[in-house]
């Protein structure tokens, strides 16, 4: 079974990601106001470090937006050989769901907003937002043993 983000997911991250972008170019522009006004060349050392901070947001925030789904991994699970395929960037982790550390589905409300997979590699991968997720989460509870799994309320990490 493959489970891809939500088009609400991405939505949202989009939203989130261009009001940082507006933050980041206005914070860069007062920077910019800074270092035009400045005296003396000690002055302009905090201008200039900040803008490149700020350059490397913006470009980050860009790729982020430019990328869309892409930029969200792709969860395949194969329940015959108990492993999950985890495709994010043309990486692609396997991941033996018999041998994890462990499972944690986060729940806000009563509802399951995130899950935790900690693999036996030290890799932790954080499901957020996925289409089907009742399917998602009933599949993994019934891969990983009983014993790794646990519930966790959202702000109680």
């Amino acid at each position: 079974m493959q489970f891809y983000i939500s088009e609400q997911k991405v939505r949202k991250d989009r939203r989130w990601t261009i009001v940082l972008l507006a933050v980041l170019l206005l914070s860069s522009l007062a920077m910019l106001v800074k270092a035009v006004q400045a005296e003396a060349a000690s002055d302009l050392l905090l201008p200039i470090a900040a803008l490149f901070i700020f350059a490397l947001g913006i470009f980050a925030s860009y790729r982020h937006i430019q990328q869309g789904k892409a930029a969200y991994p792709v969860v395949t699970l194969d329940e015959q050989n108990h492993q999950a395929v985890l495709n994010y960037n043309n990486a692609v982790v396997h991941v033996n769901l018999l041998q994890v550390k462990a499972l944690r589905f986060q729940t806000r409300f009563g509802r399951v907003k995130s899950i935790i997979l900690k693999a036996d590699t030290g890799q932790i991968f954080k499901l957020v937002g996925f289409e089907n997720m009742d399917a998602l989460i009933a599949t993994l509870k019934r891969l990983v043993p009983a014993e790794k799994v646990s519930r966790s309320a959202f702000l109680h990490q």
